[in-house]
């Protein structure tokens, strides 16, 4: 019997032992070389004898990296660039199943992937392709740059084999000789980060002097034509909002009018879109008399034909006048209670007057415009009105000396807003706050072989104020709108008439309806803080529904 106890006693300490000492004693940290395989062996301690070891992965963010086959561990072939840490980890859990209990240890185990020099230089570019000719030797013609994954800038070496090029301080692509030849001339670029090599071809444009100065100042200056008249289809699409906004808030009004046996009273119901007549006598209230229609109404098509003229002043004898005329025909409607959207086709045409020292002469620009917007009303917390658009512009230049006699330009622009809707005194008010963005991009022509990118911000503080009263027949609504707007880049090169970086502007003018038809005209002017622009419109616009 004692002998008994005494086996027992034993089994039991052994089992709590081993229970304890149980553990995982594979290492915590390995290494491998991008793209190459790690299989490790997991191994624990107390693991002879009859005990039976298995293990598992457990669930993590990097477990898919890992297999297991048995007590092998194996990490997959993995770039150093695919995770910016390169560091992965899994857990994994041993379970040892005794006679008496099963005992469990975890472990978390980190895979750091090194980096090997195996990706070539990418993206090779050349800041400038352009060569006045007759410039001596050694003239810089444009910086080289390139990218590569696993080597640092400043340790890629450019190298070329061309006759009438060097490479100097690194990246500087510099003349060996005065070229004096017109035309294009093709140099090839290589590009080493010690291991791995990439070569890249460069056209370079030999040009007549003073020819890519005079291009690169009508291209600045065509960029601010095509930035003006984006600005102006913003804005009268912002206007179209506010003006459905205005008349449809009027449609919420009520109105007594005398009936025989007692008073008519009309409510616009908002969540029908239809005006219900009750009627008022000495017995309470009559019968309700529904003249509802849609609640989705029919599209609104309207016409804007907008005049602007005006001039700015910029640096020394700068100085440019334009006059610009646009056209816009759209259509809207309301897509719900609370929800506008619309569409419109715009048509602007700008004649623009540059003197200076670079270039004097007139740039015609032609641009048409797709723009979309919508507005949502937010009860009476305010409204969110949005416009988004697209741009095709060309610019011709009315300057035989201009070798780049046509220059074509892309763009978008977008604007949003947010107002809310105040009345006081029989006046409504209407406070705004808006963003703008506008991006042009010039193409690349006959003189300036690279295109060119320019990203303007601008942030507008401002407000409309209008009162409506019945007119033969119809509503005449008087508004004047004042704004102030800010530029928030600040880029003074983008534009060799520097227009101004903050303006202000006040618009006055009168709209009628009568029916399904409006008519309205309206007087703009513009001035920038700086006095040393400032413009003047006149903005007629037609609007009916079908």
């Amino acid at each position: 019997m004692k002998i008994i106890k005494l086996f027992v006693i034993h089994i039991l300490l052994l089992s709590s032992f081993q229970a304890f000492a149980f553990s995982i004693t594979t290492g915590a940290n390995f290494s491998t070389p991008e793209n190459t395989a790690k299989v490790i062996d997991l191994t624990t301690d107390g693991g002879v004898g009859f005990f039976s070891i298995n293990f598992a992965i457990l669930p993590g963010e990097d477990a898919d990296k890992f297999t297991l086959v048995g007590n092998d561990l194996t990490f997959e072939a993995t770039d150093f660039e695919a995770q910016s840490d390169a560091t992965y980890r899994v857990k994994v859990r041993a379970t040892r199943k005794a006679t008496i209990q099963t005992d469990i240890a975890e472990k978390t185990i980190t895979v750091t992937v090194t980096d090997l020099d195996d990706e070539a230089p990418t993206n090779i570019q050349i800041s400038n392709t352009n060569l006045i000719a007759g410039l001596p030797a050694d003239t810089l013609v444009g910086t080289l740059s390139a990218t590569d994954p696993d080597t640092a800038t400043d340790a890629l070496t450019f190298t070329t084999t061309s006759t009438d090029f060097k490479i100097v301080n690194g990246n500087q692509l510099k003349t060996k000789r005065s070229i004096t030849a017109i035309g294009d001339m093709t140099i090839t670029v290589t590009v080493i980060d010690g291991t791995q090599s990439a070569n890249q071809e460069f056209s370079i444009k030999v040009v007549v002097d003073g020819l890519v100065v005079t291009a690169q100042a009508v291209r600045k200056e065509s960029k601010s034509d095509s930035k003006l008249l984006l600005s102006k289809v913003g804005r009268t699409l912002m206007g179209r909002l506010s003006h459905i906004r205005h008349k449809n808030k009027q449609k919420s009004s009520f109105s007594v009018n005398d009936f025989v046996n007692g008073i008519q009273v009309s409510f616009a119901d908002s969540q029908t879109n239809s005006f219900i007549n009750r009627v008022l006598s000495a017995n309470g209230l009559s019968n309700v008399i529904p003249t509802s229609s849609r609640k989705i109404e029919r599209w609104d098509t309207w016409t804007s034909a907008k005049v602007v003229i005006g001039k700015n002043n910029g640096e020394g004898a700068n100085k440019t006048k334009f006059n610009l005329k646009s056209l816009n025909i759209g259509m809207d409607r309301r897509i719900a209670k609370d929800k506008i959207i619309g569409f419109s086709l715009g048509l602007g045409k700008q004649k623009h007057t540059a003197t200076g020292n670079n270039f004097s002469g007139d740039i015609d620009t032609t641009q048409y415009i797709l723009s979309s917007y919508g507005a949502l009303e937010l009860s009476d917390k305010g409204n969110i009105e949005a416009v988004l658009g697209v741009a095709q512009a060309t610019h011709k230049i009315s300057n035989s000396n201009t070798p780049s006699a046509d220059q074509d330009s892309d763009g978008f622009f977008a604007s949003i807003a947010y107002r809310t809707d105040l009345q006081a005194q029989g006046v409504d008010l209407s406070p705004f706050i808006r963003y703008d963005i506008s991006r042009i991009k010039m193409k690349a022509d006959d003189i300036l072989a690279n295109s060119e990118t320019a990203t303007d911000e601008a942030i507008a503080l401002g407000i409309d104020i209008s009162k409506t009263a019945n007119y033969q027949d119809g509503q005449l609504t008087r508004f004047v709108s004042v704004e102030y707007k800010s530029d928030i880049r600040r880029d003074d090169s983008d534009y060799r008439s520097k227009n101004t970086e903050q303006e202000v502007s006040v618009k006055l003018g009168l709209d009628y309806q009568k029916d399904d038809t409006t008519a309205s005209v309206s007087y703009e002017r513009i001035q920038s803080t700086n006095n040393k622009a400032h413009s003047n419109g006149i903005e007629g616009a037609v609007r009916w529904k079908f």
